[in-house]
């Protein structure tokens, strides 16, 4: 019975694990991602293309084979928290916001300029983006 118990506090421990920590609260884990296109953008609010693009951004997120991620340029070392998410209301951002630092997941290195944008698939980084998109130029970029 205690054997029982056991495998079962770690088989719900293991189910609730949060790789991926949201700045705007909560948690995603890449098992959970595994089935999904990622796509991760690299933004700034003193990037004028990067918010022309957050309009798209939330209009992709809203397909169901799709998760979008943002993540601040600024983050990498220095915006907190709270300011990240002030950000976030002002621009309307309707996707989820990383607090983990995407080089720690993904292996990526700091991005030369913003926006950049990476499609991942199965956890794996298949395509980088480094120039403004569109809604059309992501759902193409998407469909691989």
């Amino acid at each position: 019975m205690r054997v029982l118990i056991f495998l079962t506090a770690l088989f719900l421990g293991s189910c609730s694990k949060q790789d991926i920590e949201i700045s705007q609260g909560g948690g995603l884990s890449l098992q959970a991602l595994e089935e999904k296109t990622v796509v991760l953008n690299i933004w700034a609010d003193w990037c004028p293309p990067c918010i022309v693009e957050m309009p798209y951004f939330n209009k992709l997120n809203e397909r169901e084979d799709v998760v979008v991620l943002g993540f601040h340029f600024d983050q990498f070392d220095v915006l907190e928290t709270e300011e990240v998410n002030r950000l976030l209301r002002k621009l309307k951002v309707k996707f989820s916001n990383m607090e983990t630092d995407p080089r720690d997941i993904w292996g990526m290195e700091i991005p030369v300029h913003v926006p950049t944008t990476y499609i991942i698939k199965n956890n794996q980084i298949i395509k980088t983006l480094i120039t403004p998109q569109t809604y059309e130029s992501l759902i193409e970029a998407t469909e691989i």
